[in-house]
């Protein structure tokens, strides 16, 4: 990480937005779901679900004798969120794609993109590759291990449990438009797993002060019994994050506008490039 002249601010606080995925240009190993599209000659029963080979959504049906019911008709049918080969670019952390060892996604954005950010990653090693079809492959990252220092001490470092980081961020891609990019998280004789995995160009804004203040909020509920004991269900978390940000003055107008016309995306932000402590998507 760089640092700017001795004033307490690192370089490269920014956000990335993501690009679309679907199954138009995603080739992934993850099996499809063998759920059936929907059909207008078919009367569905209550609970009864299909899928729209289109987006990859899956549609429950509110009522018995279902028949002619366009998925668009909420008083009919309620989406269910996408299948599980889908899950890791829904736009969700709530939802996870896995599959046995390996998870192998191929992705053809059509465009420049600078950066890959994948969240809440269970695997041993991730592997990146970027192939151009003029000028074959123009970065391969080889196998990223996915740990991370146990404890703060040498007897920690040996005897601790092992630990696994969750996120990885893969910067300064190429800049073909054309390439595809292949992401593959690897975890053998286990699940692989990712919750979300975000492609795009990254917008950089300003440079970030030190300390910044870091939390999440917890979505678990705890209540006491009439005698006192506590019962706690536990329920989703949100990372938050605070940080004071220097932007320069000539580019406040370009800053503002940057951030307004993503304000209700969802997309990954950076603190600081190099730090997953500062990186949060939301």
């Amino acid at each position: 990480m760089s640092m700017s002249s001795n004033d307490g601010y690192t370089q490269g606080m920014g956000f990335l937005p993501p690009l679309a995925v679907t199954p138009a240009n995603l080739t992934i190993n993850v099996p499809a779901s063998t759920l059936l599209p929907w059909s207008e000659v078919t009367s569905y029963a209550e609970k009864a679900e299909v899928i729209d080979p289109v987006t990859g959504m899956v549609y429950m049906s509110l009522a018995a004798g279902n028949l002619g019911h366009t998925l668009a008709d909420t008083t009919k049918w309620q989406p269910r969120g996408v299948e599980n080969r889908l899950r890791m670019f829904d736009a969700s952390l709530g939802t996870v794609t896995e599959n046995d060892d390996l998870i192998e996604a191929v992705i053809a954005p059509g465009r420049v993109v600078t950066d890959l950010v994948l969240i809440d990653v269970e695997g041993h090693t991730v592997q990146v590759v970027m192939t151009d079809p003029v000028e074959g492959q123009v970065l391969d990252t080889q196998d990223v291990l996915m740990l991370r220092p146990s404890g703060n001490s040498h007897w920690g470092y040996f005897f601790h449990p092992i630990e696994r980081e969750t996120k990885l961020h893969i910067a300064d891609l190429p800049a073909y438009t054309q390439a595809t990019v292949t992401i593959r998280i690897k975890n053998p004789g286990g699940k692989a797993r990712c919750a979300e995995a975000v492609l795009g160009r990254a917008v950089w804004l300003g440079n970030t002060q030190w300390r910044p203040s870091l939390g999440f909020d917890d979505w678990g509920q705890k209540k006491r019994d009439p005698w006192g004991g506590w019962t706690v269900e536990e329920g989703v978390t949100s990372d938050r994050m605070k940080l004071q940000v220097m932007v320069l003055g000539t580019q406040y107008e370009r800053t503002r506008d940057q951030i307004r016309q993503h304000r209700s995306k969802p997309v990954v932000w950076f603190g600081s490039r190099g730090y997953n402590a500062l990186t949060t998507y939301g």
